[in-house]
């Protein structure tokens, strides 16, 4: 949706909040200003977050490699943090309307008093090994801010950063392969973000708070799907198995992928979130893909498996264009 399209239905929900216009005229009006195609909001915040993460690394490289003082380094992360929300705080005040920028400020704010905490805790005990701990502490910090800020994008982080840890640093249970057992982590973390926030926990903190529902579904949605297409590819081997000969672990893994798809589809429907159908949707040709990979590539010349990829991939696309024009 364009800008200008963005512009227009925020003040037309300000007209219907006022009773300038009534709900009817508002769903009419409204109804003239949707559209179906892609929302590159979403991309340009992935792009930011992305361009964020590049330059801390990129930033926290250059010191470590030219600064051999860790004091130094540590009063550099202090400044660089301290200077960010302070920043902030100014345009804030001055009532200088930057989202995207404020945004972008507060995420490397974040980030630089992570690198702070990690650089003082080495110079209080020089111990290396307290990673899993300072990680905790670092994401409980980053939705403190976010919280706090109201910030989407070190909202992201923050719930990222816990799956993450979770899956690869949470408790140890012996009893399980090492990797069945991360993989295992990473599906009920997952699964917990996305009841997070289809049940509109963040409402009940408050209405401000609304919009980070969304936030914690998608990631949610996105990471279980990813952990379950990398499980129908590669099993509990580190090496892909998906064209070794029938291998049942793999037809385990791709019907739960499937049935995990049709749930979050039918969930997306019944609540009306059509983001969440979308990625559903998404996952389930994406399943359709890689099991004609699995079945066919072996078996059928190269030009004819990819031309019958792509006239299937062609008929999906007409057959949702179809369903979204007249549905």
């Amino acid at each position: 949706m364009s800008s200008k399209k963005r512009f227009i239905l925020r003040e037309l929900k300000k007209w219907n909040k006022d009773n300038i216009i009534t709900d009817e005229q508002f769903k009419i009006l409204s109804n003239k200003y949707k559209d179906d195609y892609i929302d590159f909001q979403p991309i340009i915040r992935a792009i930011m977050i992305t361009g964020i993460i590049m330059v801390s690394i990129g930033f926290i490289s250059f010191i470590s490699f030219y600064i051999f003082s860790i004091y130094f380094i540590a009063f550099l992360f202090a400044i660089l943090f301290l200077s960010g929300f302070i920043a902030d705080e100014i345009l804030k005040r001055k009532e200088i309307y930057m989202p995207k920028t404020s945004s972008a400020i507060i995420a490397l704010s974040s980030i630089f008093l992570s690198a702070f905490i990690f650089t003082v805790s080495y110079i209080i005990t020089h111990n290396k090994d307290n990673f899993i701990l300072l990680s905790l502490i670092s994401i409980i910090i980053f939705f403190v801010i976010a919280y706090i800020k109201k910030n989407y994008t070190v909202l992201s982080i923050a719930i990222i950063g816990l799956i993450t840890w979770y899956g690869l640093e949470g408790f140890d249970i012996s009893s399980i392969d090492l990797m069945l057992n991360n993989y295992i982590r990473f599906i009920i973390t997952s699964i917990f973000i996305f009841l997070i926030g289809i049940t509109d926990i963040n409402k009940k903190l408050g209405n401000k708070y609304l919009k980070f529902s969304s936030v914690y579904y998608i990631i949610g949605l996105l990471y279980l799907n990813i952990i379950l297409a990398v499980m129908s590819v590669f099993a509990t081997s580190s090496e892909p198995i998906i064209f070794q000969s029938s291998s049942g672990e793999l037809l385990i893994y791709s019907i739960l992928f499937l049935i995990s798809d049709i749930i979050s589809l039918i969930i997306g429907y019944k609540l009306k979130i059509y983001s969440i159908v979308k990625f559903s949707i998404f996952f389930i040709i994406l399943n359709m893909y890689i099991r004609y990979f699995e079945y066919f590539y072996l078996k059928m010349n190269t030009w004819i498996f990819f031309i019958m990829l792509g006239i299937s991939t062609i008929l999906i696309g007409v057959i949702i264009e179809r369903i979204i024009r007249y549905r």
